[in-house]
């Protein structure tokens, strides 16, 4: 008699939690098609008609469509850390999806890879472009590439508060330990959403007046907010910041920066008065010794610029969002190398920020030192304390890791990518900018943030790009989810025997 052995029952697993935040994400994306529509219809009116009726008509399409994918989930019971990194790229994967629709149908692209790219670069809040002048999109496409890198850096901001800290190197990466509940930012899911976006909308406001202020016109001066409290990057001009030739402008610019690469729980506990937990977060300290020793290597040290310049450009770089001011590139070799280390490091924990983070910087650094203690006292047991408490082993081997991951992932693209234009400085740089988000390439003692690419070149870039906006775990976690689900339906052998 032959015994079969039938294939076990399919679970959904994580997929079926996945359409909702898809649905969100793709919200996200119709609401930036809307905003730019309704943008193009004040400044384009009947130059680009064709145009807006393309942005209404996907924008509409998408909100419409991402409403009605979230109501046929139901709520789990229970959403792992897996499974939450993977409703993050879901989410993140609906955005991206609207922005290529949008972008591809515009006719601005000259391929759909260049709009594929651009869709990315502005979802992931990188900053590259593949055009040379944006001054000769529309205002709707200029506002459309500034207003996805908001919406999708405020999205990641909700979303990696409550989910990449625990997921990836333990709470405490969220420093609400020790504040009373009134004092935390993150007490409910909507407390967060509220107190998160109020303080994304502060920040952009403020940074919009003080543009205002500077002598920009009402649409630079709301792109350029946009762009900096995102840490997008995202230009209208092909100089950047520096098109307006403004001390004052650059200084609000590096203000709006600073504060965008700054966590916003330590924010929060100081505007409710939690003044001993902001003063005692050593990521805090780290990250104002750094700008500070930035700022007076770059401008002591380096050449050819200014205080303003240097300011400017260490904020950019270490707040991962990529404006340029002055040319940095042409002041050396340590000026260069202080800058693209900047970059590396990336920005607080609890920012819109990219890189490898302050947080993780504080762990290694601590870690490092405990080794060489346990050298000079073999028999002392070291402990590493962050902000007075200690950090649990099992969050400091989850760092160790996420930094192999990072530097395994930085060779990678480094060695894959293959741009001719560009000599070895030009390819370690524009590596460390795809998978820090940063959108800065140096060519031949300059900078800048459109690139030419072939579509080899073009697919390394976007899985970078993608790789460092979400934190490279939730990525690599959701393509083996889906390899898991989907080798839940291979034929299953039959066991045969008399």
């Amino acid at each position: 008699m032959a015994v079969t052995r039938t294939a076990p029952a399919v679970r959904a697993g994580t997929i079926h939690v996945l359409p909702k935040p898809f649905g969100i994400g793709a919200t996200i994306g119709g609401v930036a098609a809307l905003a730019a529509a309704f943008v193009g219809l004040l400044l384009d009116r009947n130059e680009a008609l064709q145009e807006m009726m393309i942005l209404v008509v996907v924008g509409a399409g998408a909100v419409v469509g991402g409403r009605t994918l979230g109501r046929f989930q139901e709520r789990p019971k229970r959403i792992s850390p897996p499974m939450a990194m993977s409703m993050l790229v879901a989410g993140w994967s609906g955005a991206a999806l609207v922005a290529l629709i949008a972008f591809a149908l515009s006719g601005e692209f000259e391929s759909i890879p260049s709009a594929f790219f651009e869709a990315v670069s502005a979802t992931t809040t990188t900053g590259f472009t593949t055009i040379v002048d944006p001054q000769e999109l529309t205002h709707a496409m200029r506002f459309l590439r500034v207003m996805l890198p908001w919406l999708c850096g405020l999205g990641v901001l909700i979303a990696g508060m409550g989910v990449l800290p625990v997921a990836i190197a333990g709470i405490e990466l969220s420093p609400s330990r020790g504040l009373r509940r009134s004092e935390q930012l993150v007490t409910s899911t909507r407390g967060a959403v509220r107190n998160i976006f109020g303080m994304y909308l502060l920040l952009t406001a403020t940074l919009l007046l003080g543009f205002l202020l500077g002598g920009m016109g009402p649409f630079d001066a709301l792109s350029y907010a946009l762009s900096t409290a995102s840490t997008g990057g995202m230009a209208n001009h092909a100089a950047s910041i520096g098109h307006f030739d403004s001390a004052f402008i650059d200084w609000v610019a590096t203000i709006g920066m600073v504060a965008a690469g700054g966590s916003l729980v330590i924010v929060w506990a100081a505007l409710r008065g939690a003044w001993d937990s902001v003063l005692h977060s050593t990521e805090l300290r780290l990250y104002g010794c750094l700008l500070l020793i930035g700022f007076l290597g770059v401008w002591l040290i380096g050449d050819n610029l200014t205080a303003t310049e240097a300011a400017f450009s260490v904020s950019s770089m270490l707040s991962t969002t990529g404006l340029r001011s002055g040319n940095w590139a042409a002041g050396g070799s340590f000026t260069q190398a202080i800058l693209l280390i900047g970059a590396g490091i990336g920005a607080m924990t609890g920012s819109v920020g990219s890189g490898f983070r302050l947080a993780r910087v504080v762990r290694v650094a601590l870690e490092v030192r405990r080794s060489l203690r346990g050298l000079l006292y073999p028999h002392r047991i070291g402990v590493i304390r962050i902000d007075g408490e200690a950090t649990p082993e099992q969050s400091l081997e989850r760092t160790y890791g996420y930094l192999w991951a990072h530097l395994i992932t930085l060779t990678s693209i480094a060695v894959l990518v293959n741009v001719s234009s560009l000599d070895l400085m030009g390819t370690l740089t524009f590596s460390l900018s795809l998978i820090s988000n940063v959108g800065i390439v140096l060519t031949d003692e300059n900078i800048a943030a459109a690139v030419v690419l072939d579509r080899w070149s073009q697919t390394v870039a976007i899985v970078a790009m993608v790789l460092g906006r979400l934190s490279i775990y939730p990525v690599l976690v959701t393509i083996a989810g889906f390899a898991r689900w989907l080798g839940r339906f291979r034929p299953h052998r039959s066991i045969g025997g008399s």
